[in-house]
């Protein structure tokens, strides 16, 4: 079998064998393809979709630039929260 893995994810699994976890790729690519196979079949399809379309949606708003501070956006809950105690 030929596989094509995008240097992100050769990268990772690099680190992995570097880091001795495991001792070659196809250990590698084997132990993490088991995870995800055991994942998939442990939690339901339904919840495992709405899973996947809840974080497309995130990357959705990312991409068109919906974004706010993290930062920022605590602060203001923080202000609205000690408005509403006083």
């Amino acid at each position: 079998m030929d596989i094509s893995l995008s240097s992100d994810n050769e990268k990772f699994l690099q680190s992995q064998i570097t880091a001795g976890i495991y001792k070659t790729l196809s250990d590698a690519i084997n132990a993490n393809l088991s995870i995800i196979i055991s994942t998939e079949q442990t939690i339901p399809q339904d919840v495992l979709q709405r899973f996947k379309d809840d974080v497309q949606k995130g990357l959705d708003d990312v991409n068109a630039g919906r974004v706010s501070d993290c930062i920022e956006f605590m602060d203001s809950l923080i202000e609205e929260d000690m408005k509403n105690t006083d």
